[in-house]
Order: structure tokens, then sequence, then C-alpha cells
């Protein structure tokens, strides 16, 4: 069974399954979805971005004058003031509305929320990642009311209701925005098939327990699960039993870890837990428990889902490659030894 190996440290051709997965996830989000690798100006869009705008997908150069040349002229000398208050860290957050065109000529009013990734010891920006969600219908109805509002002469009471009318209809409105954010927000840090975090947001938590378990030298330890044969469920079960078996998987592992535990899809049908405060034995020991509970618990069709295990604990010296190779290689002396096992290195 081909695996999608755990970091692109390793090859090429692990980067680019990965660079596949990431797309097909972007494919189902709504929003623009944007990132833009500030060392080579390369800016990749999600398929949602063209379609929002009307234009081709991939139909535009990848790079930031792209997006530049898109913004309405009105707009542009604010949106770049505060593109670069935010890379100076003159303001803390990069969140702004604006127009860009779209494919007919015409104007969409956006809102673009961002966040800074990756940067150099000396604060330098690295990379940048953000998504424009689509309020043009919230805009245009706020200008509406604004010159209704210009228009009207009335008397004092009349007002006064009017201004409570309008104040809730915002509330609405602004309520709407807070959802959209909030979706797009998940998306970006969540697996779409089954709901747990992602190997980009699990790399971010992961920091910061080996951070953790630095500062105040607590055990950590790291296991990593890929189901066997996954590729023939797929291929003699049809690809919807595959997601299948990882929604239940996934139900199953969280059912069975601590609150403090954390859990994502790693990619295809691998799976990453980190266990704070767990030394390697008893982190072996809770593998072993989860290898049997699968094994006696997951089905489909005739076929009994099994899956190998490869754990490892972190050490003061290790960085998060160095952890991540250890317990790589313990899954694969796992698979190597007829599967369905649990190997400690």
């Amino acid at each position: 069974m081909q695996r999608i190996i755990m970091s692109s440290y390793y090859s090429h051709s692990s980067l680019t399954e990965s660079e596949k997965t990431l797309h097909y996830i972007l494919d189902t989000v709504s929003d623009g979805v944007w990132d833009w690798n500030a060392c080579t100006g390369r800016v990749e869009r999600s398929p949602s971005w063209y379609r929002m705008l009307n234009y081709d997908i991939h139909s535009m150069k990848k790079d930031i004058f792209t997006w530049e040349n898109l913004i309405h002229p009105d707009d542009y000398d604010r949106v770049m003031k505060h593109l670069e208050s935010y890379l100076n860290k003159t303001i803390p957050q990069y969140q702004i509305k604006y127009r860009c065109k779209k494919a007919d000529g015409s104007y969409l009013w956006i809102q673009d929320t961002a966040k800074i990734v990756e940067e150099k010891k000396d604060g330098t920006v690295l990379r940048m990642i953000g998504s424009h969600v689509n309020i043009d219908k919230e805009e245009i109805f706020y200008k509406q009311i604004q010159e209704q509002n210009k228009s009207l002469i009335i008397n004092q009471s009349s007002l006064e209701n009017i201004i409570k009318q309008r104040t809730k209809e915002l509330e609405k409105l602004n309520k709407k925005l807070e959802k959209k954010i909030e979706k797009s927000e998940y998306n970006a840090s969540h697996d779409v098939l089954t709901g747990i975090y992602n190997r980009r947001k699990f790399e971010e938590l992961l920091n910061n327990e080996m951070n953790r378990a630095k500062r105040y030298s607590h055990p950590l330890s790291l296991i990593l699960l890929d189901i066997d044969n996954f590729k023939n469920i797929n291929d003699s079960l049809g690809h919807r039993k595959g997601d299948k078996v990882l929604k239940h998987l996934t139900t199953l592992l969280q059912k069975n870890i601590r609150n403090m535990d954390l859990i994502a899809r790693w990619g295809g049908d691998e799976f990453i837990l980190v266990l704070p405060n767990t030394e390697k034995m008893h982190a072996k020991a809770k593998a072993y428990k989860l290898k049997i509970l699968i094994e006696n618990t997951l089905r489909i069709k005739d076929i009994t889902i099994t899956c190998s295990f490869g754990v490892s604990q972190f050490e003061s010296e290790d960085s998060k490659l160095t952890l991540f190779e250890r317990t790589d290689k313990a899954l694969f002396l796992s698979k190597k030894n007829n599967r369905n096992t649990v190997t400690l290195l």
C-alpha cells in the first residue's frame, strides 16, 4: 500500500502528494483562499478564488501583482497602507474590506483576512496565508441603507424607530460575516472529511507541546498510525466505503484518548497523536490498546480493519524533524513486520 510520507522534508514526491491533498480541500471551500510565498513572490490561489471573481481557474499569473491589479483604484492606496502596516508589525491584524475586479469588469466587495504563518528571526515575512470572503450583497445593502437614510425627512420619533431597525439589520449582517470568517478559519485548520486537525494546524500545535515539554521537563510521546491495506479497501469497495472507514476510525480514536491529547489526519490513511505528559512505555501501551480496539471493532463488509503503529518519545535534543523521522521509522518497521503491530523507537 502506498503511504503518504509524514513530512515534506522527505522527498519531492511527498510534497506533490501533499499539494494534491491541499488542492482537493481548497476546492471544497466556498471562499477564496490564497497563500503568498514572500521569498519567491509566488501566490497560490484556490479554485474558489477564481470562481468568486468569475475567472477561469488558474488563468492568471501566480504572483502578487495579479492581486494588486484587481484592486479598485479608489481602494488601492488604503489596502497597500494596511498591508504594509501589518507586515511592519505596526498593527496586530490584517483584515480589510475592498473591491476586486471580476472577469466582466465589474467589482465585487470582499473581506480580506490573513495571517503571517512563517517569518525569519529578524521578523522578515516569509509566508502569509489568507482568505477572501464575498461580502458584496452585505456591502451593497449597507450602502443602500446609508443612501436611504440621507434622503429621509422624518420626525425624531420615526428616526429613532428606523435607527433601531437598521441597527438590528446591521447586527444580523455582522453576525453573518463573523460566521463566514469563522468557517473560513475552521476550514484552514481542519480536515474536511473527518473534522479533526489537518497537518498544518497540527504542526503548529506540536511546536507548542514540544516547547512546553522542554520548559517543564515533562515527557511527550508521539503515535503515528495508518490503516493496513487501505488501498485494497478503496479498490475493492470504492472510495465512499474508504471514507466511511476513515470517519469511523476518527470517531473511535477521539473517544479513546484524553482531552489533553492531540489528534490529526496526517494525510490519506495516516493519523497522528500527541500525548503530553506521557512516557514512551505508557504511549506504547496506549497504542497497543488502540490496536486491539480497532481490530475488534472496525469491520466493513467481511473485512476486518487493522492498523500499524509507530511510537516514539520526544527527547530534549529533538527537532520536529528528528522526532517525526523516528516515529515514521517505527511505523515502517511495524508494517514491515506483517502489519497490525506496535513498534517503539
